[in-house]
Order: C-alpha cells, then structure tokens, then sequence
C-alpha cells in the first residue's frame, strides 16, 4: 500500500509528462537549426537569406528567425550594403578562446578607450578578415558626436571608410587582386568605385601608413585610421576615429593623426609585453 501511495504521489519526470517532452523535442529542434545555419557558412563569406534557405533545407521563414535570433548573439551579422549575411562576431570570440590567439581586442580597448576620451569622438578596433574588415569595439566619448555607421560585429564595403581600406592596402598583392573582383559599394558620392583609382590609392595608404577617409561612408563624417603591428611585423587590426568632417581636417590634412599614431605604438608595447609574459615559464 505504501509503494502504491508514493507511485501515486510521485511528480512524474519529463519523460513521463508529454507537455515536457514536447518541449524538449522543441528545443532540441531549434538547436538542431541553428548548428544547421551557422554550418551553412562553411568555406562561405557571404550569404543571402534564399541562399541560406537552400543549403539547410529549411523554409524561409524558419530561416529568417533563426538568422535574427543568432545576429542578436553575435553569431550572425547582416551587411546593410548588400543585405547578406556572414558569420559574426561572437564566432571569432570562440575561435580564439580555443586557438589561444592573442588577443588583441582586450590590449586594445583600454588605449582606444583613452583615445576616445581625450579626442571626444569614436573610436573603432577592427580586423580584417578574408576581404572584410570587421569592428571588434566601438568606444565612444559621451561628451562628443556618437557615429553609429559601424556596429560591433558589423561590415563595410572593402572601398569605403578608414579601416577598411587601410586593412587592404596592407594585404599582399594577390589578395588585393582578389578582393577588387567584388564589385565596389558607393555609399556616398565620395566612395572611390572606380578599381585603378582605388588600387593606385591603396598604394599611397601603404606608402604614407594611414588612411583619411573624408565623407565617403556619410557625408560630413570622416575617419582616420592607423595599422597596428604584432610583434612580428604582421598587421594584428587598425585603430581608427570618426567623428564630424569640420573637427577632423585641417588644410586638407588629418588633425588627430600623432595622436592614433602614440595610441597604435602604445598597444603594440602591450602587444609584445602579452607575447613575452604568454612565452615566459611560470
């Protein structure tokens, strides 16, 4: 009696209960889902929704939830260009958590952090990757202009804004060759679409180091950005600044331009300190 009193009165478990069930098949389901898209993009830079839709079988509604949902983690974010879809930031995040890269955003922010503060303006970390230059941070100074062109985890055309372009002009011919197959983005009418006149301009950001990019993502916006090096002479990102046209030029020439160059050789001592610190026995 008392074994059938404590059968009777046992809460059942999740197995038991069919709601609960349900529920877990669901869950399951969406995981099952979204590994699906985020798969999608193997050996794929970009992507549109139809695109998508067809490498994972799945209906374009189903989708395009999926997609939302994961550019709300981080794991997906959109090209407001051209409406595709690439993997996001938070992708890299785990990437480098296991390859145990160094990690330049963290060295990075506190100077560009700094940087924002005395300059009042914005200021980006960004990286390239496979033809797309992508903002790891965004800091900005509450006592200047906030520019919100670039989203953290977000793209721009190759041929248009500072980093972007500074990122290129650094990559070795064959990849600059690449990369100018893709067909130029005008934002603005100041965005150089024509590919000569953006190669031989590519050339004068590697020779001078830096690029001033004068209204060519939003009219009275510009941005100036500077390579930062790892210790082995390799390009880690750029570190760059937006803010209003008017407070950035001068005669024609950059205003703020020694003070991201201090700020880049600042994180470049940190940089090989990390290096050091990473290599040295405990």
């Amino acid at each position: 009696m008392t074994t059938r009193a404590a059968t009777r009165n046992r809460e059942p478990t999740g197995a038991e209960d069919p709601v609960a069930a349900e529920s877990a098949q669901q869950n399951v389901r969406a995981v099952t889902r979204a590994l699906a898209v985020l798969s999608s993009f193997s050996a794929k830079r970009m992507q549109s929704l139809a695109e998508v839709t067809s490498a994972t079988g799945l209906d374009k509604g189903t989708t395009r939830r999926m997609l939302l949902t994961l550019m709300q983690s981080g794991f997906v974010v959109q090209d407001p260009a051209t409406q595709q879809y690439r993997l996001g930031r938070a992708i890299r995040d785990l990437a480098g958590s296991v390859a145990g890269d160094q990690d330049f955003k963290t060295v990075a922010t506190l100077h560009a952090t700094a940087l924002a503060a005395e300059l009042h303006m914005t200021a980006f970390i960004s990286v390239y990757d496979d033809g797309d230059v992508v903002c790891l941070e965004r800091i900005h100074d509450m006592r200047g202009i906030e520019v919100h062109w670039w989203a953290i985890g977000g793209t721009l055309p190759y041929n248009c804004g500072g980093a972007p372009k500074l990122l290129l002009a650094f990559r070795s011919p064959d990849e600059i060759a690449r990369v100018l197959q893709r067909e130029p983005v005008a934002l603005t009418p100041k965005s150089i679409t024509d590919r000569a006149a953006l190669e031989a301009h590519l050339l004068r950001i590697r020779q001078r180091g830096y690029e001033f990019a004068v209204d060519d993502v939003t009219l009275g916006l510009s941005a100036l950005a500077v390579p930062v090096h790892n210790p082995d002479g390799s390009i880690a990102g750029s570190l760059s600044i937006a803010g209003l046209t008017p407070q950035m030029v001068d005669r024609g020439r950059p205003i703020h331009l020694k003070y991201l160059q201090k700020a880049a050789a600042a994180i470049e001592r940190d940089l090989s300190r990390h290096l050091v610190a990473a290599r040295t026995p405990p």
